[in-house]
């Protein structure tokens, strides 16, 4: 224990000795969250809108001529919970509800008027086409929990910080000693591999943890963006993700750097498996946004799992037990990146 303890205060002081390791770690995705945080990106532009059904298949021709509409995108949804919660998550601006009676409701977020107006105006010109009557066109606010953008990208950026922290800190270290020969005299040295990975995982998994809860605080009091929903339980399951998280990044640098056929050709592989994810992941904008087949690419990448984890508990304040799925798969790409370490680590 007292080797474990002595690497893993080795390993803290090295890191915070390199001031291109605080950058990197901490003052870029802070800077990174204020600045879009604070840009008003996804402010108002041509809406997507929700459309459910409930009148029956007596008015297919109204669906038809909605979807036709080169105004708006309208995504017809089987079920209105599933549509809701498009809305609640930001994928969609409104839900139009086709009830019966030829009831039309039009439900949007409180403060999204813009949207509701226009929605409004769409519906009202596509019933004009048709009985000239807007009389039974009815309009819905609904109580929900959604914070803009600024909710959306701060739970991204703490995930994004999580990965770019894990993967470069491992690989860049790791050819750092190998360039040095510390490896090389690790190895003749009465310790074995287990301090020497153990006592590095655990400062860098600490750091993680930290990192990830200063970006959320900086969310909270600069942003004012609400964390948890006064859940404990929300916030215990932040710290597992980011804790669990840091570990399967830490896994993959390890990997990259035992895989990596020299000290060159290490960073362009771990920007080879980074850049995807930082696009593709969420972490800017919801995957729902991307073509289908892409978001089947997209579900497939550990950051997707790990950013949809922590935004969940983050913005709606889901427990460990609603997070099952994201913790599940996060679990599986560990093991796959552990198995990989194990065949491929290598002290020279």
């Amino acid at each position: 224990m007292k080797i474990y303890l002595s690497f893993t205060i080795a390993a803290s002081k090295m890191f915070f000795r390199r001031k291109s390791s605080i950058f990197w770690s901490l003052f870029f995705p802070v800077v990174t969250m204020l600045v879009l945080g604070n840009a008003g990106f996804i402010g108002y532009s041509a809406p997507d809108v929700g459309l459910y059904n409930n009148s029956g298949p007596g008015e297919a021709n109204k669906i038809s001529d909605f979807k036709s509409s080169k105004s708006i995108t309208i995504r017809e949804y089987l079920s209105l919970d599933e549509a809701l919660i498009a809305l609640e998550k930001g994928t969609l601006s409104a839900v139009i509800t086709l009830d019966t009676n030829s009831e039309i409701k039009v439900t949007t977020r409180e403060g999204d008027i813009a949207e509701k107006e226009v929605v409004e105006n769409f519906v009202f010109r596509m019933m004009n086409q048709e009985i000239n009557s807007v009389s039974n066109v009815k309009s819905d606010i609904a109580e929900m929990n959604y914070q803009g953008y600024k909710g959306f990208i701060v739970p991204g950026i703490a995930a994004m910080a999580i990965m770019q922290n894990g993967i470069f800190s491992v690989v860049f270290t790791l050819l750092s000693y190998k360039n040095q020969g510390v490896l090389k005299r690790l190895k003749a040295a009465p310790i074995s591999p287990s301090h020497f990975i153990v006592g590095h995982l655990i400062s860098r998994v600490s750091i993680i943890v930290l990192q990830t809860f200063i970006l959320l605080l900086m969310g909270v009091f600069v942003l004012n963006v609400s964390i948890g929903q006064g859940s404990i339980l929300a916030w215990i399951n932040i710290l597992f993700l980011s804790f669990l998280g840091g570990i399967l990044f830490l896994a993959i640098g390890l990997a990259i750097s035992s895989l990596a056929p020299n000290e060159d050709s290490a960073p362009a592989l771990a920007n080879l498996v980074t850049f995807p994810m930082l696009f593709l992941s969420g972490v800017f904008f919801p995957i729902d946004f991307l073509p289908k087949i892409i978001s089947y690419i997209s579900n497939l990448l550990p950051l997707t799992h790990l950013a949809q984890g922590i935004r969940l508990s983050a913005l709606y304040g889901n427990s460990p037990l609603m997070t099952m799925p994201q913790i599940a798969i996060t679990f599986a790409w560990l093991a796959l990146s552990f198995f990989i370490c194990a065949i491929s680590f290598k002290w020279e």
